[in-house]
Formats: C-alpha cells, structure tokens, sequence
C-alpha cells in the first residue's frame, strides 16, 4: 500500500467518523460519549505509523519510541545537534539502520548499510529525489530560498541544469576561470594573514574562509564580487552575507517542524518566518541587480567567449540559443545563482576551517605537510597549481580524511518515490524518507580503525611504481565524498 492510498483512506476514516458521529448524536443520548471517541479515532489516525518488524534485513526499530508520538520526542531532543545526535544513536545501535516514524504517516530510515546506499544514490537513483508531494522534500522547505535551483529540483529539470554546468566544469574553465580566480583570492588571504601575524592580532578564521570563498564563487558566479572579505578581515560580515547566512540557517530548522506546523509559520510569517521575509528581500534585491547588470553586459558583446565567462552568462547564451525564454526569467536565473553560491562557499569554506583546525591540533603532521608544501612549490605558484598539484597525493589525504571526520552535508535525504526493496532487504512504501548520515558513516568503526583520530595516512598507498598515491573510496556507498 502507497504512502499516498494510506493517507486518503485515514482522512476518508477521520471524515465518516465525523459523519456518522454527528448523525447518532442527534438521535442518542451518547453526545458526550460519541465525541471523545470521535476525538480519540481522530488524534489516533494522526498518530505516528506502527513500523512494521523489518523482516530479513539488518534494519531496527529505533530506540524511544512512543506510542502514538513515535520518534517526535527523540527529534525534539536533537533538533539544536542534529549531526551529534544521529552519531550519538547510531552508536547506541552499533550502527545499524535505523527505523523511525513521525506524526502523520512519517516513516524515516537511517542508512547505514553501504548495499542500501550505492542503490539509493547509484543503481535506483531515480526511485530517491529530493520531492515526494505537498508534505515532505527539499522544495516544501527551501521553496523561497532556492526556488528552481538545482539542488532542490528533480527529474527533467535537474537535467537541464546539469547539462548547463557541465560546460562550465570542464578542464579548459577551471584551468582559465577558477584557478585564476583562486589565486588572485588567495593572495588577499596571504596578506591579510601577515598582517595579522604582524600585528600579532587575533582572528576568525573560518570567516575568512567564508568570505573568502563567497567572493570568489561570486566572481565565477556571475562575475562580481561583494567585497565581503573585506568586511571579515575587521570581524564583520557584509549585509548581503549575513542575510544570506540568516535564510539559509531559517530553512534548515524546518526540516524538523512537523509539515503542518512548519506550513502554519510559514504563511502568518511567525517566529523566524518573520526574519526571514526581511533576510530574503535583501538576498533577492542583490541578486535582481546583479542580474539586470549582466544581462544588459552581454546584450552590449558579440563575442561568444566573452558571455560565456561565468555561470549567469553560461545559462543566458543557453537559454538564447535553445530558444528557452522561460530560462531567461529573472526569478529563474535568481534560483540558479543562489544554488552555486551556496554549493560553492559552505562546503568549501567548511572543509577549510576544518583541515586547519585538524592539522594544527597535530603538530608532528603538520610539521611533515608543510615540508611537502615547501618541495611543491619551489617552482612557484603556477607551476604548483599545473603540474605538482596532481600528485600532491598527502594533500588528497589531509582533504579526504577531514571530510571523513568532517563532511561538508553532515546528512543528507532521499525520498522514495513507489514501493521498493533495497539490497539489504528493508521494504519501503513510496514517501518513505531515507537519510543519508554522512557523519555517522565516517565514524562507524567497520571502516575505520580508531574513527575518531586524525589519521591522513591512512589514505596513502604504494601505486606499484615506487609512489604514493592517495586512495578513493566508492562515493556513492560512501557519500561524504559528495
């Protein structure tokens, strides 16, 4: 049975019970009697679903579940640690997959079997998006902040966008747009950082890294910079960042309202919502003008290479040549920047406080990789960045064990779309929400001897040929390399 065929028979039970309870309590002396049973069956369809026993799979019912309320309570609990928390139950069941349901029908899987994994994001992928319908998915929470986006679209919609940004993401773009970008943005670093060592002065450094990385993905973006690094070299952020920071941390804390209650804030603007209105009217007031500006740059060029620069022109020239106006809307074009500059300065910004922080806090590593920094860059930047950077294969390590420990989507979710059975055997109903706990993976001591130090060589191999290379875990059964 569907997710969906249960939910209409439970509101067709709920509204003949009100039917047939307002028929008797005209005609019997049973009015007190028949409403509080009429109540009862009423809250008693909302309950949370009984998980059924996951026959022939390694899968368990979570712990703490409550009649009628389910998980909600357990929720509530880690709702402020989210990542902490999953890793703290997954420990708790030693890591097996997990079994949890909500109030109204919600039934979510923790997955930790890497079988179940590959099939979610690999050989099934298109049972698992981002979407299921009016209650649960990427759009029903992120709706007003990345509206058509990529990374909150499926099916056809997500094709047309990466098949715009694969020609943006080749080896001729990154060679001559990204890393000249970088590098311009890392010299701002490396003299903001000798100031500050000059001055002996304290700072933060993940909001450099933010800012940093935000400037830089806004030049490739669209071809501007706010200027925000300049704000966080004086402990600050520039409005437009903060605004920014603010809708997306608002979103997030909605994947953990319940739907009705989070669609009840939402529309009277209560709480955070009301933030919210005012941090999205800054966000979109940017970004309109930055758009209108660029449009009317590559209507005044007729060269092909020049509106082909960044990602807003990359989608413009697109749109044109396929004929696809509705790719031209200003809205549409809004939702396609605000994707990549999130995908662009959360994770890498993150991962980059993190390496920071991990390699300072083991000074004998540290002492080695810098030694390995010296010997690459003797030949100086550009030579590093064509040529040694390839087999920097202790730097691939470093990167690859701090996501490990430290992954930029910490969980992520799927939402099966019909009925299906993964590897392990678990069924699903279509609605059911898998979660992906990327963090949890990277702890789970089946993969990794002593889980919680910082260990980069870990990573490093002989290659047969008397070097080191840096070995690669399959992505999709380990998704934190996502």
């Amino acid at each position: 049975m569907t997710t969906k065929i249960a939910v209409a028979r439970r509101v067709a039970a709920v509204l003949l019970l009100l039917a047939l309870g307002r028929k008797l309590e005209k005609r019997l002396l049973m009015r007190p009697l028949l409403s509080t049973s009429i109540i009862g069956l009423f809250f008693y369809y909302l309950g949370a679903p009984r998980p059924k026993k996951p026959l022939g799979s390694n899968a368990i019912i979570a712990p703490g579940r409550l009649p009628w309320l389910g998980h909600i309570v357990r929720y509530e609990s880690i709702r402020d640690h989210p990542v902490e928390g999953i890793l703290e139950w997954s420990r708790e069941t030693n890591f097996q997959t997990l079994i949890n349901t909500l109030p109204f029908g919600v039934t979510e899987i923790i997955v930790h079997d890497e079988r179940d994994r590959e099939y979610i994001l690999k050989s099934n992928f298109k049972n698992f998006n981002k979407n299921y319908d009016f209650q649960f998915g990427f759009d029903r929470v992120f709706s007003d902040l990345l509206g058509q986006g990529i990374f909150n679209v499926d099916g056809e919609k997500w094709v047309v966008h990466r098949k715009i940004a694969s020609n943006l993401f080749t080896g001729k773009n990154i060679n001559v747009i990204m890393s000249k970008t970088f590098i311009e943005h890392g010299r701002l670093f490396e003299k903001a950082l000798s100031k500050f060592a000059k001055e002996k002065k304290s700072f933060d450094i993940q909001l450099l890294f933010q800012a940093l990385v935000f400037d830089a993905f806004c030049k490739i973006a669209f071809g501007a910079s706010p200027q925000s690094f300049n704000y966080a070299v004086k402990g600050e952020k520039e409005p437009f960042q903060a605004s920014f920071d603010a809708a997306q941390q608002i979103a997030s804390d909605r994947a953990f309202d319940l739907p009705v209650i989070r669609d009840f804030k939402i529309q009277f603007s209560i709480g955070a919502e009301a933030e919210m209105v005012k941090h999205l009217a800054v966000v979109n007031a940017y970004i309109g003008n930055i758009i209108d500006s660029r449009k009317k740059e590559i209507d005044s060029v007729e060269s092909q290479a020049e509106t082909q620069k960044d990602i807003l022109g990359l989608y413009i020239y697109h749109a044109k040549r396929l004929g696809r106006s509705d790719l031209l809307k200003a809205s549409y074009l809004r939702d396609v920047i605000m994707n990549f500059m999130i995908a662009g300065r959360d994770t890498t910004s993150y991962v980059l406080t993190n390496i920071i922080s991990l390699v300072s806090e083991n000074r004998d590593f540290e002492e080695k990789l810098l030694q390995e920094i010296f010997n690459k860059m003797k030949g100086g930047v550009d030579s590093f960045v064509k040529n040694e950077i390839k087999t920097f294969a202790l730097a691939d390590a470093t990167f690859f064990e701090s996501l490990r420990m430290y992954p930029s989507v910490s969980n992520d979710f799927r939402i099966s779309s019909k009925d299906d059975v993964l590897p392990s055997g678990l069924k699903l109903e279509s609605g059911t929400v898998v979660t992906l706990p990327n963090h949890s993976i990277g702890r789970n001591p089946k993969y990794w001897d002593n889980p919680d130090k910082f260990n980069p060589e870990r990573w490093l191999c002989e290659d047969g040929n008397n070097g080191t290379v840096c070995r690669r875990l399959d992505e999709y059964r380990f998704p934190f390399f996502w």
